[in-house]
């Protein structure tokens, strides 16, 4: 018995099949992005990168425009073909490497004084103590250690007040600041005066060092100068003009050269150099130079004095954009900005008080001083330029400085916390020098100064039993079950920020210090990219449907792209995405396509532009992952 179908339950039943296909292009989708595939057709996570780009790096794909394209799907295939450059490249055997080698510098240690020794060498040769007599009293432990073992300056033969009196330490490090840039200018350190406090005083009488004991400088005890005289000067080297061939009897043959190098007095002083000429003879007004690190701007200079602020950096600010000034702590909002007025409207934020300030008013080229506290400019800005961009809008560019104030003999400034007093030397033209001095007292172990070094005191004793070596230690004629001690306290000053030492060697050439030599580099690769010299964009009535000679991301839905609208019409593919995929980007995958003499084709679509554009996202996503 036939069952009569009426056209209204037709037209339910096709509804409910399509309904059906929906869910299932759905299925397998909601983890990651969503997105319809077209039954039929495959999902694009099976496109390979060959699809896209061919083994020498070329584009292996053109990318079709509908005839009735609208803005956005333009967009769409733009996007999608900046996101192919980033896969348009071919990977060839890397030839002539260069391999740099690092390591941290050999001057973490930059000073290591030995205060108090107590062994065999200082016994017998600083105290002249005779074997078979004064060694009988060798120490056994801690509480016989004597107390004239500190170092007086010439040998350990002093107590701890005669130490501690004539303490004195110094040290040079070259090319740690600048001037505009220039990292030639070295550092003179010294320490005048140290002294130790015990953590447990009770356990400490003075004589032999403290198990544990904070360092102390008293005020103005340490002295760091920065000298800004820039020279030209030679040092004298050895240059090998012919090697020896001993067998031979023939000698090694040298010449001395003069080599010029660059630098302050630090430099010609610890490289032993000859000054030949000054090249700078300081700092002028507009200059830009650091002390210890911290980067200044020179407004002027006066006879012991200069003017100068902290840079802060410059930036640029799009309209209502917040973002602090480099890394200082003041947050700028641009407002608004008129480029025909050359002016721009910020406020100011200070993100330690929270405090705003503002609006202020910017105009072009002039700076403006924006936090002012008694003699000293806290913030001051700077409009440097205006623009438009299509896409932010008015945007102005903004440099600052902090902190700007007038710098003479006798002016306090912190550093990392500690008060130091400066010391300028300048002539009303140039700072030739700066000299900073703690006012603070520093106390702690490890302590730390200026952030830069570090100062440790160490003590350490040991002991060995006469026994355990057969050996008489304290020579008194007999070997017995007796341990004695010897004892050491050391102050040593460590780099907090060593210099990186680099070098470059290439394959053949050794590695310094040992005996091996590079012989090649496994598994590195050159990335040649390939820009393409033929339009990668074209129109849907453009393509050579008889002879096509690429794969085709379609962009559009069958409506806009007649390309898109007869591969549907030809694989039977449901055709009004409007009805049937509602507001759903939809992308699918054809690799072998009837209609293209078999080349590949990846459709991006959807019922309105939006979804297309959404489409497009999707794809480049995929294609940014395969590069």
């Amino acid at each position: 018995m036939m069952m009569k179908i009426l056209r209204r339950d037709i037209t339910k039943v096709f509804a409910l099949l399509l309904g059906v296909m929906f869910l299932l292009s759905l299925s397998g989708a909601s983890a990651g992005p969503t997105y319809i595939v077209p039954t039929g057709l495959k999902d694009i996570s099976n496109v390979p990168k060959s699809f896209f780009v061919r083994p020498d790096g070329t584009p292996n794909v053109k990318i079709v425009i509908g005839s009735y394209a609208r803005a956005e799907d333009v967009a769409s295939a733009a996007d999608i073909a900046a996101a192919l450059g980033s896969i348009l490249y071919k990977e060839e055997e890397a030839k002539n490497i260069a391999i740099k080698l690092r390591k941290a510098g050999e001057t973490d240690v930059v000073l290591e004084q030995v205060i108090y020794r107590y062994d065999y060498e200082t016994m017998t040769v600083d105290h002249d103590l005779p074997y078979n007599s004064a060694l009988v009293n060798w120490s056994k432990s801690y509480d016989e250690l004597p107390a004239d073992y500190w170092f007086n300056g010439a040998s350990y033969a002093g107590n701890y007040s005669t130490w501690a009196g004539s303490f004195s330490a110094q040290f040079k490090v070259k090319d740690r600041d600048s001037v505009n840039g220039n990292e030639l200018y070295g550092w003179d350190i010294e320490i005048h005066k140290l002294s130790l406090l015990p953590v447990d005083p009770a356990d400490w009488n003075g004589t032999a060092p403290p198990k544990q004991a904070d360092i102390e400088i008293p005020s103005r005890g340490i002295v760091v100068s920065v000298d800004y005289t820039l020279y030209n000067y030679t040092v004298k080297k050895v240059k090998v003009v012919r090697e020896a061939y001993p067998e031979w009897g023939v000698p090694e043959e040298t010449v001395v050269v003069n080599e010029s190098r660059i630098g302050n007095s630090i430099d010609v002083e610890l490289d032993n150099g000859t000054i030949v000429d000054v090249i700078s003879p300081g700092i002028e007004a507009g200059d830009e130079f650091t002390l210890l690190g911290t980067k200044y701007h020179v407004f002027s200079v006066g006879s012991g004095s200069f003017t100068a602020g902290e840079v802060l950096g410059t930036d640029w600010f799009a309209q209502n954009e917040s973002k602090p000034l480099g890394n200082s702590r003041w947050e700028i909002t641009l407002i608004g900005a008129d480029p025909l007025q050359e002016e721009a409207i910020v406020t100011v934020k200070d993100t330690k008080t929270g405090e705003i300030y503002g609006p202020v008013i910017l105009k072009l080229g002039k700076p403006e001083d924006v936090v002012v506290s008694g003699d000293t400019v806290e913030l001051q800005l700077k409009l440097e330029a205006l623009s438009e961009n299509l896409i932010l809008g008015k945007i102005a560019q903004i440099s600052g400085y902090g902190n700007i104030k007038t710098y003479s003999s006798g002016t306090y400034v912190e550093y990392n916390g500690q008060k130091w007093v400066i010391s300028v030397d300048s002539d009303g033209k140039y700072i030739r020098g700066i000299s900073m001095t703690n006012e603070d007292e520093l106390i702690g172990n490890p302590l730390d100064i200026l952030g830069i070094y570090t100062i440790k005191y160490s003590f350490d004793m040991r002991s060995l039993n006469e026994k355990d070596v057969n050996f008489d230690i304290n020579r008194d004629g007999e070997i017995t079950d007796t341990s004695y001690v010897i004892a050491k306290a050391t102050i040593t000053v460590l780099d907090n920020n060593p210099k990186i030492q680099e070098l470059v060697v290439s394959v053949g050439d050794r590695i310094p210090g040992t005996d091996y030599t590079i012989s090649g580099v496994a598994g590195v690769k050159n990335i040649v990219l390939k820009t393409p010299t033929q339009p990668i964009a074209l129109l849907d009535r453009e393509v050579d449907l008889t002879n096509p000679t690429s794969n085709y991301i379609l962009v559009g839905s069958n409506k806009a792209n007649i390309l898109t609208s007869m591969i549907f019409g030809h694989y039977h593919l449901p055709v009004d995405f409007r009805v049937w995929f509602g507001e759903y980007p939809v992308l699918g995958y054809i690799p072998h396509c009837d209609l293209l003499n078999g080349r590949g084709v990846i459709i991006v679509a959807g019922a309105t532009p939006e979804a297309t554009r959404e489409a497009a996202t999707i794809l480049m996503q995929y294609i940014a992952g395969l590069s």
